[in-house]
Order: C-alpha cells, then structure tokens, then sequence
C-alpha cells in the first residue's frame, strides 16, 4: 500500500513547547513541526524493526540497531509516497546531523563502544539506502545531502541486499484473521504524538500480521529516548525524545 502525501498539520495540535508532565505539543512553525512528526515516525518504524525481530525470532547477523534503520528506510520507501518519502528521509538523516554536530554529545569511548552505530555513520547509511531504493529519481537529493560521489555506485546494490533480506524474514506476516498486530494503548486519542503513530499503526497492520500483538504507547520516561520492550511487548515514544528533537532544531544556526 503506498501512502500519499497528506500536510501533517492536520494532525498536530499547534502550541508552544511542552511543559514536564504534559503530552508534548508540536510549535507552530510548520517545517519544525513536519519535521519533528516525520521523525517520529521514522523512530518509530525502527523500534517496530526491533519488535519484529523479537516477536517474528527473525536471526541478525550484525548490529540489530543497523537491522532496525534498514527496515526504517524499507518502510519509507514502501509505504509513502516519493514526495512523502523524501521528507520523511530528509527529517530522518537531518536528525541524524543534528545529533552529530551536538557539541554535547562529541563520540567518546561509550559512543564508539554503543549498540548503534555514530549518529553520522547512520546518516550516511540511511540515505544512501533511500538512494539506492530508487537511484534514477533520487541522484540529486543524494547530492544535496552530500553522499560521497564514490558511494553512489554501490548503494543501489546495498538497498536491493536489504530489501531482499527482510523480505525473506518476513515471509508469513500477511495480515489475516489468526494473525494480530500493533495496537494503541488506551486512554491516548487526542493526544498529538498518539495521533501521529495512530495512523502508522492503521498503516503497518495493513502490511503485517504477526503472532503477538505488540502495543504503541506515549508516555514520559525522564529521558529523550524511544525504545522497544521485549518484556511487555510494547513500543514506547518518549515525550522528552520529541521535545529534545524540537530543542536540537531550535538551535541550528540561523
């Protein structure tokens, strides 16, 4: 199923930054808005990677946390349409630059010893598997998100690896009526980001069927972080991760 392209605004709540305790609400700036809510649901096609390789026993050979960013990129490119696609991408490896250039946040021995690769190592893998996915369309976006001209040629061939790989794994997800899927946690309708994820969810349970169910909640954890439980089964996005989104865009240079 692919998704057009509908302005996000009309699922995002328009109000100020969000104060601790209260579910966060996107700024009123709408490029700042688009691209905290289209990162959001990158982020989440990544935990829902994590989810399905725990619910599915899918084997990794590698960093589970790359196996989650390749089916993120998968899932963009399957789902959306190009000019949706795109923006989803650009916020995705946008954020990924954000995080990088943090001075905050430079690499130490933590950083290179961590589960996911460094932050620009993942922006350079993300677009060029976005690339790579449809290479006639994409060379110029390649190039204005500075892919290195001799990574060009072999990501086309990168892309078609990964999607060949998932798609093996995930022979049998077909929705059907023995199957379950992702659901929402209760009590979150009108909340903004529940909102966002609330159509992905609609979305993704059109693509899978799975044999747990696997629950999307909202909800304050005292860090900027989403993450997926394997214990419960269950999809967690931060409050604080798309407030640490809103303040890593407030303070790109002007």
């Amino acid at each position: 199923m692919l998704r057009f392209f509908t302005t996000l605004s009309c699922l995002l709540a328009l109000a100020g930054p969000a104060l601790a305790g209260e579910a966060y609400q996107f700024p009123e700036d709408q490029d700042e808005s688009n691209f905290i809510a289209n990162e959001v649901i990158a982020t989440f096609y990544h935990e829902l990677g994590h989810g399905l390789i725990d619910v599915m026993k899918i084997p990794v050979l590698g960093k589970e946390e790359d196996a989650a960013d390749t089916l993120s990129v998968i899932l963009m490119n399957d789902v959306w349409e190009e000019q949706a696609a795109t923006e989803i991408l650009t916020s995705d490896a946008t954020a990924y630059a954000l995080a990088a250039a943090d001075p905050n946040a430079t690499p130490d021995e933590s950083a290179l010893a961590d589960v996911h690769s460094l932050d620009i190592q993942r922006y350079y893998a993300v677009v060029c598997l976005f690339y790579g996915a449809n290479p006639d369309v994409r060379k110029q976006l390649a190039i204005d998100l500075e892919l290195p001209a001799e990574k060009l040629d072999s990501c086309p061939g990168e892309y078609q690896q990964a999607a060949d790989a998932w798609s093996a794994v995930l022979q049998g997800t077909e929705p059907g009526p023995d199957k379950k899927g992702l659901v929402m946690g209760p009590g979150q309708e009108g909340v903004p980001l529940a909102d966002v994820l609330a159509d992905e969810v609609k979305a993704m349970n059109e693509k899978f069927g799975l044999p747990e169910e696997i629950t999307v909640i909202v909800a304050d954890c005292g860090e900027a972080n989403a993450f997926y439980s394997p214990s419960d089964k269950t999809i967690t996005m931060c409050n604080e991760y798309a407030q640490d989104l809103q303040r890593r865009w407030e303070a790109q240079p002007k």
